[in-house]
């Protein structure tokens, strides 16, 4: 059960394509209020055709690319670590996490990762529970929308363009989204789950 005064981190993942049981994260995002975390990671694995075309991300050499330009990277175990200190911030309590088609998508690739650096415990004793945006779209907009993709009601609700799959700018963004909504605990709660 969510109460207002707990604070809502939106997060997000770019990975090396979409199949969750294999695929590596290679941008890890997060949001509350002002305070940011991002960071890229050197995947593990080859990043598909089509996750490259969809995030601009692709891998030469031992150097991550985006588009044209090498980007910094970190470690897995540095970012991993880096986002659960993030999320420890005293401010925060036990947050929420907040991700659009969090459930089926970024969640299972995130347990998985955590658990392959023996970090899953840690991380889970200092979040609480995941709100999926998508399905919480679905059931607020089912008569008014045709479409739930982040890309598409950004544009309807916020009336903006924006990078879409780059994990800094789809937590930006779905922050903004939620805060239109404003949806109401009790529909919020159906569409949180634990981790």
């Amino acid at each position: 059960m969510i109460s207002e005064e707990e604070t809502l981190v939106f997060f997000d993942l770019e990975t090396t394509g979409l199949d969750t049981s294999r695929c590596d994260i290679v941008q890890l995002s997060a949001i509350s209020g002002t305070q940011v975390f991002s960071v890229y990671l050197l995947p593990r694995c080859c990043i598909t055709e089509g996750a490259s075309q969809v995030t601009g991300l692709w891998v030469d050499g031992s150097t991550l690319m985006l588009r044209e330009r090498p980007v910094q990277t970190v470690p897995h175990q540095q970012a991993l670590t880096g986002f659960i200190r993030f999320l420890q911030n005293q401010t925060f309590g036990r947050p929420i996490l907040v991700g659009h088609n969090s459930r089926r998508f970024d969640w299972p690739i995130l347990r998985r990762v955590l658990e392959e650096f023996g970090l899953l415990q840690e991380f889970r004793s200092c979040v609480s529970e995941c709100v999926d945006t998508l399905s919480l779209s679905r059931e607020m907009f089912r008569n008014a929308l045709q479409k739930f993709s982040q890309p598409f009601l950004v544009q309807h609700f916020l009336q903006q363009e924006y990078r879409a799959h780059d994990a800094s700018e789809d937590v930006r963004t779905l922050q903004e989204l939620y805060r239109v909504w404003r949806p109401s605990l009790e529909l919020r709660d159906n569409h949180t789950f634990r981790l």
